[in-house]
């Protein structure tokens, strides 16, 4: 579910209302959401997609994140 968005559950998410546009609502907190307005990630799904994207957990061969950052 979207936490800015319109038209609640299950998705607060209507593509002709954006989060400025009148009756939208934006939730308590943004750190429980994935989707900030339907379309864009909200900063804590950024920093968990950062967060595997440097420990290269999913990386093939599997290259430390560092090894592309030596001088």
């Amino acid at each position: 579910m979207a936490c800015c968005g319109y038209g609640g559950p299950p998705y607060n998410y209507n593509a002709n209302v954006s989060c400025l546009d009148p009756g939208y609502r934006v939730c308590e907190d943004g750190g429980k959401f994935v989707s900030w307005d339907g379309v864009h990630y909200t900063d804590a799904a950024n920093a968990v997609v950062a967060a595997k994207i440097l420990a290269a957990e999913f990386s093939t061969p599997n290259v430390p994140f560092g090894y592309f950052c030596k001088t």
